[in-house]
């Protein structure tokens, strides 16, 4: 037996239970959000003790994570981290993975390891001797609200907890329906990397053959939030093809593949979607799959870390073409969310 192997097999089932989780709330009101109102402030992100973000599927997770047990803050140390500080982690306090992938070379021939800082050294050519091996890793978290840490720093327990008060104040800055001016704005300008068509029709849809969006209009939609996840959602479709991501199983038409497409789409809309302040529910014809996807995560747990994986990859190339903040949510070249 593969003790490693094992050991990440229980990690990813964490995983896999805390989306289930949620989306058995979610079965019971699918209008409820992916993430909660208080989300969309751009500031509640999951990050350590030092303000570094996690990135990608960590993210996602942590949030949810920050949701479902109230966390007052979304920030978060290890132990040793917490004992350099002289913080002491609260007795029965229980950990969550951190997850991501170390990558090494194997010369093709001889075997040989080499790190992936050698292996970037080499010249194209070298490179192709080599075949690139992913490990998967995890490391243990604790929220700040699992320790001493406001008894024992009372005035940046304050700073830390005003910065990140969970106001879910409704977004009313203009009159009417909610306004986003960076993707009207690439509505007008038709900025997208395929074309996004407003039509009065009853449903959104990505036409892959034709590389194209179709949208309803946005008064056919119960409130402006809902019209740009919808369009979010559209527009992380458009990613999969083969001349972009290049998506496994993309379109390939079998309905498991098809309900996986969505998840990735749900995920990819929820997570950019936070990074502009929209808060939106999952989509109505999706909610049909809640039951299939929290059946497939029962079986298999490292599921959910291949979606969210791709997910993220969509978010990332979303992100550069968008002007979001990509420091904050994309993946970095050494280390990689596991898959």
């Amino acid at each position: 037996m593969n003790t490693k192997n094992n050991s990440f097999d229980k990690v990813a089932e964490k995983f896999a239970n805390l989306m289930i989780s949620k989306m058995e709330t979610i079965s019971s009101n699918w209008q409820k959000p992916w993430f909660p109102k208080f989300s969309n402030s751009h500031n509640f992100l999951p990050q350590n003790l030092t303000g570094r973000v996690y990135q990608g599927g960590n993210a996602f997770l942590l949030l949810l994570l920050c949701e479902g047990l109230n966390y007052r803050t979304p920030v978060f140390l290890t132990f040793n981290q917490a004992k350099n500080q002289n913080i002491l982690i609260l007795k029965g306090s229980i950990s969550f993975p951190v997850y991501y992938t170390m990558f090494y070379a194997y010369n093709r021939k001889t075997g040989e390891k080499i790190s992936f800082e050698e292996f970037k050294m080499l010249s194209k050519e070298e490179q192709r001797e080599y075949c690139l091996v992913g490990i998967n890793k995890s490391y243990s978290v604790f929220n700040l609200d699992q320790t001493n840490f406001a008894e024992k720093y009372p005035e940046r327990w304050g700073r830390l907890k005003d910065s990140f008060s969970k106001k879910e104040d409704p977004i009313t800055n203009v009159p009417g329906m909610y306004k986003n001016d960076n993707l009207d704005n690439l509505l007008t300008t038709q900025s997208w990397v395929c074309p996004i068509n407003l039509k009065p029709i009853d449903q959104a849809y990505y036409a892959p053959l034709y590389d194209y969006i179709s949208m309803p209009l946005k008064e056919q939609f119960k409130d402006g939030e809902a019209f740009y996840a919808t369009m979010l959602h559209e527009m992380a479709h458009s990613t999969g093809i083969e001349s972009r991501l290049n998506r496994d199983k993309f379109c390939t038409g079998g309905k498991k593949d098809y309900a996986r497409e969505e998840l990735v789409a749900e995920l990819t809309s929820g997570l950019s979607g936070l990074f502009f302040g929209i808060v939106s529910g999952i989509r109505e014809e999706n909610a049909q799959y809640l039951k299939s996807w929290i059946s497939t995560m029962k079986e298999e747990p490292k599921f959910l870390l291949s979606v969210l994986s791709d997910s993220m990859k969509a978010v990332k190339y979303m992100a550069e073409r968008l002007n979001l903040n990509i420091n904050q949510i994309a993946e970095s070249i050494e280390i990689k969310e596991a898959v």
